[in-house]
C-alpha cells in the first residue's frame, strides 16, 4: 500500500495544475503586497510614497516590498539620498495583465472574478472624473462607445485590435515611466480602458429576431 503523500507534498509535486504564476498567487496573497503591486504596475515608487498614499510609515510594510522583491515581482530602478539616507525607486517586473492565451485558459469563474476588480476601478474613475470635471478637463481626452454587429471575422479583427493597442500602451507606459523616473518627476495620473464583449441581446435572453417588440 502507497503512502499518502502530505499536504508539503502535495504543495511540491510538479505538474500541479496552475492558473497563475505561483509567485503571483503568493505575491497577492496580502492586501498590502497585491496594493504595492498595483501601484507599481502603474508607475514607479518608493516605499516612502506609497507609504504617504497609505497614511502610514514605510517601516510598517516593507517587508512586504522585500518579499515581493524577493519573489521577482518588482525591481529596484534608482536609488536617491534621502536626508542622510538612502530611498529606492521600485518598478514591477510582473504585470497585472493577462495576455489572450493566458486569460483563455482560465475557467469561466475565475475570469469572472478577475473582471469584477478592473471594472469596479474603472467604475470608479469615471465617477470621480465626472464628480470632480477632471473627466472632461482636457480637449484632447476620449470617451467613446461603439455598439456593432459583427460576424465571426469582425469579432476576431476586433480581438486582433484590442491585442495590438494593449501591447503598443504597455510600451507607451514604459517609456513615460523611465522618463519620469529619470527626471524624478511625478507624471499625470490616467486612465485608458479597453473593452470588447458580446452584449446579451434585447429582450427577455431571447435572440434579437425573436424577442417581442417593447
Amino acid at each position: 500500500m502507497k503512502a499518502r503523500k502530505s499536504m508539503r507534498e502535495l504543495k511540491e509535486l510538479k505538474g500541479l495544475r496552475t492558473f497563475l504564476d505561483r509567485r503571483l498567487i503568493e505575491a497577492l496573497g496580502h492586501p498590502v503586497r497585491e496594493h504595492i503591486l498595483a501601484v507599481l504596475n502603474e508607475r514607479d515608487a518608493s516605499g516612502r510614497e506609497i507609504g504617504e498614499e497609505l497614511g502610514t510609515d514605510v517601516s510598517a510594510f516593507y517587508h512586504h516590498i522585500e518579499q515581493l522583491e524577493k519573489l521577482g515581482c518588482i525591481e529596484r530602478v534608482k536609488t536617491l539620498p534621502k536626508r542622510g539616507a538612502r530611498e529606492h525607486i521600485f518598478r514591477a517586473k510582473r504585470t497585472l495583465f493577462f495576455d489572450r492565451s493566458k486569460w483563455n485558459s482560465l475557467p469561466d469563474s475565475i475570469k469572472a472574478d478577475l473582471a469584477i476588480g478592473p471594472l469596479q476601478n474603472l467604475f470608479d474613475d469615471v465617477t470621480e472624473g465626472l464628480r470632480t470635471g477632471v473627466l472632461n478637463s482636457r480637449e484632447d481626452g476620449h470617451v467613446s462607445w461603439t455598439p456593432a454587429e459583427v460576424d465571426d471575422q469582425g469579432w476576431q479583427e476586433v480581438q486582433d485590435l484590442q491585442e495590438r493597442a494593449l501591447q503598443q500602451l504597455a510600451h507607451i507606459l514604459h517609456n513615460a515611466r523611465g522618463r519620469l523616473t529619470e527626471r524624478g518627476d511625478r507624471g499625470r495620473p490616467i486612465t485608458v480602458s479597453l473593452l470588447a464583449f458580446e452584449k446579451a441581446q434585447r429582450g427577455s435572453g431571447l435572440p434579437t429576431e425573436t424577442a417581442p417588440e417593447p
